[in-house]
């Protein structure tokens, strides 16, 4: 279970509706998981992913996390592009 509210790691790029499900069935509810993944972390989460394996890497979901739990949403846009606006609390947006 997720340690307070669970981040919207639908934010992160390369991350849709099955692959949030999904990192949720594996434990993983926050930016701060992802972003302190070790190789060895990441290479049995990818593994878990089914047809989506490859996309933690390519999409740079670790870079991505590491900014999005920042807080520092210039820095975030600077470096993937235009972030969209966050959602409500409670909404699954």
């Amino acid at each position: 279970a997720p340690e307070g509210e669970a981040d919207d790691l639908g934010r992160i790029k390369g991350i849709g509706p099955k692959l949030q499900a999904r990192l949720k069935e594996l434990g993983v509810f926050h930016y701060a998981q992802i972003a302190g993944w070790t190789p060895a972390q990441l290479a049995l989460v990818d593994a878990e992913l089914g047809q989506f394996q490859g996309r933690p890497e390519r999409d740079q979901w670790q870079s991505q996390a590491r900014l999005l739990a920042s807080g520092d949403r210039k820095a975030y846009e600077r470096v993937h592009g235009k972030l969209g606006p966050e959602a409500a609390p409670g909404t699954d947006a």
